[in-house]
């Protein structure tokens, strides 16, 4: 298969990293496929604001629809995007907000380390923040149901310890994503439902480590050990 540089104009943002051209296809078809339901929902809104009596309403569901598209767009720029964070280099209290907000309207609640945890794990860099809030997405996704999706970032002599951890009723790794995963993964086994996964795992190649997966009943973990 021809492989050639693809640039992707994510939403805000820019990420370049080689992929093939189903592979770019298929992620903007997931990044898109998230927003059309805010997208909907404003303009639900707007017609809402024809109708006699209903302003309130409409402006609330308004400013709902605008909050969660934001939200959204935030995060998918951070995690996907070539940039950092709106100040600059992505550090990890920015993402702690962008996955805060992804999961504002999730079944699951988020348990993020807390600001002496972050303290003492220091600088990280862009690229593990952004596998980090990668596998943030994908822990969510392995909870239908709901449940909770703890974040754990530490310093280990080995490395930095990257790891999510999905726990609750009917918790499962979605059909395709160990797959996606794999570090010899072709493109072609690839959907819209896990390519994240997979430029997750590419970006993660980049920069030397891979991202290993345990599923058991009722919680599925996500890690990633990053040689110093």
């Amino acid at each position: 298969m021809l492989y050639q540089a693809v640039m992707l104009n994510n939403l805000m943002g820019v990420c370049q990293v080689q992929i093939d051209l189903k592979t770019a296809q298929l992620l903007n078809s997931r990044l898109f496929h998230d927003l059309v339901g805010a997208v909907s929902a404003v303009n639900t809104g707007i017609e809402f604001m024809a109708e006699p009596g209903s302003d309130e309403d409409a402006a609330h569901l308004l400013k709902q629809s605008a909050d969660r598209l934001t939200r959204r767009l935030d995060f998918f720029r951070a995690a996907f995007g070539l940039g950092g964070g709106r100040q600059g280099e992505l550090s990890l209290v920015d993402a702690g907000m962008l996955v805060a907000g992804w999961f504002a309207d999730s079944k699951s609640t988020l348990v993020w380390p807390n600001d002496n945890a972050l303290m003492a794990v220091g600088d990280v860099g862009s690229r593990p923040i952004k596998v980090l809030m990668i596998l943030s997405m994908m822990a969510e996704e392995c909870l239908p149901r709901g449940g909770e999706v703890a974040i754990q970032v530490r310093r280990y002599p080995e490395g930095l310890g990257l790891a999510t951890s999905a726990t609750g009723q009917g918790a499962r790794v979605p059909d395709g994503t160990l797959n996606a995963l794999n570090e010899n993964c072709s493109p072609d086994v690839l959907t819209a439902r896990n390519v994240a996964a997979y430029f997750g795992a590419r970006l993660a190649a980049g920069q030397g480590f891979q991202i290993e997966a345990a599923e058991t009943a009722g919680r599925v973990d996500y890690a990633s050990l990053i040689p110093p």
